[in-house]
């Protein structure tokens, strides 16, 4: 091995702490030392397991048919599963599955796609690949980190998301093991050119028949990164501030104002429109509310509940609308749960006063892109708040292999990007004009999205004194 791998790839494999942090430049190979790590460990531990998630199925299975095929026919053992042939359910319910090498001994390598609840209930060995490009990373990390506590071992791997921002579960735990290290990581770290000053450059040369000092080789990999974050991110660990978020910082701070500016805006408030995002138990509750003044929205209150019951939730909104006659519209999170709360709302203040709104993908899109407009244009003013502004901050738009556009927030202790969700339906129940609701049309329902008749009597009704809620 002395000879054959490089100084950061051998340092990587020869760490056998419980817990095992690296940060890495893309495809200077680590997933190769890895795997070989992973065989290695199989053949000297008899019924051992190695689990082993990778961000999605094909790569789950490339960690086995590419990768260990590679390491166990060098160690001339006989395993089955190599050819990626071997399926073992995980979790029936949730129709996960992996790919499943085993060895003579009992030992065995189970490579699965990011599914954090694969891991209830598991012990062994875990090997989180590309920790930071998972889907929902700070659940899989979350539902890992358990499997170790009977001394099993954690090793977590990746470069940088594409988006490389500062605010992914991984980039965080990085950041805490430079910075006092309290959950005591042994922590590796090689940027593209720490991996060149170790022979990376040089071996690539070697592989390939491309002959080229490290130096130019290095400037040809920079010319070939489109923008200097794609070269900051996906080969020196440095996140992009921006991050791929659909708010950037700076468009979100442009829009905010401090809260005694807010409160003067609220005293000679009219026409008032909020919106609300339903949660329950693992998202919060949030309220916005919107008063215009010119061409320009003001927040004027803000609420947020946190594992709040329906009823709770149900009678704050009740009385807004029913003390603030000024409250003209209110688009409200009827997907799934939302549903009886929106229902119940509306059978008490009229469906034209409260507007059900179903998040389906394209709604998504027709309300975060207005949103995201009235940032760009400065038609926004919202409180500098550090919750609000890391919750606007998180949503990403993505785009699947399929095409298909979509709007997603990482999960956190704060929510689930609820206050941007909020603040979109508060925008857009200001859209429209005064006399019916405002309409996502032709992405939703005709019975949430009709104009006009009944707004008014439905406006000026009299619900009753107690909860309606029951």
């Amino acid at each position: 091995m002395s000879d054959y791998f490089l100084p950061y790839q051998k340092r990587w494999i020869q760490d056998d702490s419980p817990m095992k942090l690296y940060a890495k430049s893309r495809r200077i190979g680590i997933t190769y030392a890895t795997s070989y790590r992973a065989n290695a460990k199989c053949l000297r531990k008899p019924n051992f397991t190695q689990w082993v998630t990778s961000r999605d199925e094909l790569t789950a299975r490339e960690f086995v048919t590419d990768y260990v095929a590679k390491w166990a026919k060098a160690s001339n053992v006989v395993c089955r599963g190599l050819a990626g042939d071997r399926f073992e359910v995980v979790d029936e319910l949730h129709g996960i599955r992996a790919f499943t090498v085993e060895y003579a001994n009992g030992s065995r390598i189970v490579s699965l796609s990011s599914t954090p609840e694969a891991f209830a209930g598991k012990g062994g060995d875990v090997l989180i690949d590309e920790a930071d490009l998972h889907k929902d990373s700070g659940k899989v990390i979350d539902m890992a980190l358990p499997c170790t506590t009977w001394g099993g071992q954690l090793e977590m791997v990746s470069a940088l998301s594409v988006d490389g921002g500062p605010s992914t579960p991984f980039y965080k735990m990085l950041e805490d093991a430079r910075h006092g290290n309290p959950m005591g990581w042994s922590l590796h770290e090689t940027t593209v050119e720490d991996a060149v000053r170790e022979g990376f450059a040089d071996r690539v040369a070697a592989m390939t028949g491309q002959k080229s000092d490290p130096d130019t080789w290095l400037a040809q990999m920079r010319a070939k990164c489109r923008t200097a974050d794609a070269w900051n991110t996906q080969y020196m660990l440095k996140p992009n501030t921006s991050a791929g978020s659909l708010l950037p910082y700076d468009l979100i701070a442009g829009c905010e104002v401090p809260l005694d500016e807010l409160a003067a805006r609220r005293e000679t408030a009219s026409a008032v429109y909020a919106g609300y995002d339903v949660g329950r138990k693992k998202d919060l509750g949030v309220w916005f509310e919107l008063t215009r003044v010119g061409d320009v929205l003001w927040q004027t209150k803000y609420q947020v509940f946190d594992r709040a019951p329906f009823r709770t939730q149900f009678d704050f909104i009740a009385n807004r609308l029913r003390v603030n006659r000024n409250l003209v519209r209110l688009c409200i999170d009827s997907t799934g749960m939302g549903m009886m709360l929106a229902e119940s709302l509306q059978d008490v203040f009229g469906k034209y006063r409260v507007e059900a709104v179903n998040f389906s993908a394209p709604v998504k899109e027709a309300l975060a892109m207005p949103l995201k407009a009235s940032f760009e244009d400065r038609r926004l003013r919202i409180a500098a708040d550090p919750e609000i502004r890391e919750d606007l901050h998180k949503v990403r738009k993505t785009t699947t292999a399929a095409g298909n556009v979509r709007f997603e927030g990482e999960r956190d202790d704060d929510g689930h990007a609820d206050r941007f969700w909020a603040l979109s339906l508060a925008v857009h129940a200001a859209s429209g004009d005064d006399t019916g609701p405002s309409g996502i049309f032709g992405l939703e329902d005709k019975s949430s999205t009709g104009m006009g008749r009944g707004f008014a009597r439905a406006r000026n009704m009299e619900p009753p004194e107690t909860s309606f809620w029951v």
